[in-house]
């Protein structure tokens, strides 16, 4: 294993000094728990740290193939943690003991950030990053493993924008971590293929849990609670890679009623109480998750045209576009040689939980308020899953029967909840409310075209 003596030298010096008698490093003091002689450090270079001018220097000097073993304790910082290397693995005490702090930058920048293929981050926390917490950019191979990116402040709107990031990155495993306190979305999964977010917890955040402009996702096992918005997945305009393929299962959804405090962007229009939605999205699967207590809506399948209604937008140039798109009969963009990617379509909603939800829609913007008032009229809660009708050829608020499914809804599984159409194209028109099951033409249960696919990583750090 390689280490530069001069480094060598002040690690084993800080060591000495922070732990006393108790030897510093290795399996006691300060590398309890994890160091460089630990049967899981496999990397032909390793580095053990214990404290952050160190790190620093260790960050602007690394090989490939490198272990960062970080020591118990706080790691404070005034600029971000660069990584520009591949094969480095980032590892802490745990995520009570190894801290790293970034609360006293006076300028923009993210904790830690990273660009590097087999890039390992675990056992640590983030805290206070003027930016992003974690953000780990054009990489392949990216694993987040029982970390926490955290802000002291809860409900703040100066807090940075996202906890976990991984963004342009293939084959992105996410398990067994927290993400809180968040500006906009805590864990946020962006223009990534190949993708498994498992056994988290997102708390306190604008969006708790996104998927966004991504291909092959599976999500489950995950507790979104205390959020204005629980799981939600959705494309943007003008992101090349276009969302398809995701599953969302398994996982709770519950009491996500904090205030909006979002500066801005797409999020700021989540109204608080918001379980999951859909949007712009294609070929998804929410299954078998356990929706409670979310005051205005438990699931919402929207058009992209609610957000942006210039439809020009949603172009993509097909020779830029990024990933797998020929099967999935995108509408044709405005101009030649573009497709375009606002419709929600093909989504199967079945088998999920529904308890206590809908019963208070939030009025502090505009899609709650309008929730708000349409249900309003018709004198009852929320139904569980609430569909925007754009698109459709044709809209019935009498007789479910004569409406169109054009965009293949499918809510026959879902048999514990109701469906509403809120014919959003000509509101504030009549809705359709409170319809049950078998569903009408909205009564099928399966993608066309096969069920989402599988995901399967490699072998990851």
């Amino acid at each position: 294993m390689k280490k530069s003596f001069f480094l060598g030298l002040l690690v084993a010096l800080s060591g000495l000094a922070g732990c006393g008698d108790d030897g510093g490093e290795g399996t006691s003091g300060a590398f309890a728990n994890l160091s460089c002689a630990s049967s899981e450090v496999t990397s032909a270079n390793c580095v053990e740290i214990a404290d952050a001018a160190t790190l620093i220097a260790e960050v602007n000097l690394l090989e490939p193939d490198t272990t960062l073993v970080l020591g118990a304790g706080t790691f404070e910082f005034d600029n971000a943690v660069t990584i520009r290397a591949n094969g480095i693995s980032l590892i802490g005490q745990g995520i009570e003991e190894t801290v790293l702090a970034f609360g006293s930058g006076t300028t923009q920048f993210n904790g830690v950030d990273v660009v590097g293929d087999d890039f390992l981050v675990q056992d640590l926390t983030v805290l206070d990053a003027p930016k992003d917490g974690i953000r780990v950019e054009d990489s392949d191979g990216v694993t987040f493993r029982r970390i926490r990116a955290t802000w002291t402040n809860e409900g703040d709107m100066n807090n940075g924008a996202y906890g976990i990031y991984p963004v342009k990155s293939q084959n992105v495993l996410v398990e067994d971590s927290f993400a809180e306190n968040a500006s906009d979305a805590g864990l946020y999964v962006g223009q990534c293929i190949n993708v498994i977010v498992r056994n988290n917890e997102v708390r306190g955040n604008v969006a708790g849990l996104e998927i966004e402009n991504t291909q092959y996702a599976d999500v489950y096992g995950n507790l979104a609670e205390d959020n204005t918005g629980g799981i939600v997945v959705f494309d943007l305009p003008g992101n090349p890679i276009v969302g398809r393929d995701v599953r969302l299962r398994d996982n709770r959804i519950i009491n996500n009623n904090r205030d909006n405090f979002a500066p801005g962007g797409t999020v700021a229009q989540i109204p608080p109480g918001t379980g999951t939605f859909a949007m712009a999205s294609r070929r998804v699967e929410i299954t078998n998750n356990r929706y409670e207590n979310n005051r205005t809506l438990d699931i919402a399948i929207i058009s992209g045209l609610v957000i942006e209604g210039d439809a020009s937008a949603w172009d993509l140039v097909e020779t830029e576009m990024i990933g797998d798109f020929g099967d999935l009969a995108l509408l044709p963009g405005t101009s030649d040689g573009t497709w375009s990617n606002f419709r929600s379509e093909n989504i199967v909603i079945a088998n999920n939980m529904h308890t206590g939800s809908g019963a208070s829609p939030s009025t502090t913007n505009m899609l709650g308020t309008l929730i708000a008032f349409l249900y309003g009229e018709v004198d009852g809660p929320v139904d569980s899953v609430v569909y925007d009708n754009i698109g459709e050829s044709t809209f019935d608020a009498m007789d479910l029967e004569r409406n169109s499914n054009d965009n293949r809804l499918c809510v026959g599984g879902n048999t514990a909840g109701t469906l509403g159409l809120l014919n959003l194209e000509n509101a504030p028109a009549p809705i359709l409310a409170g319809a049950t099951a078998p569903f009408g033409p909205f009564g099928c249960d399966a993608l066309e075209g096969g069920p989402v696919a599988e995901v399967s990583l490699p072998q990851l750090p």
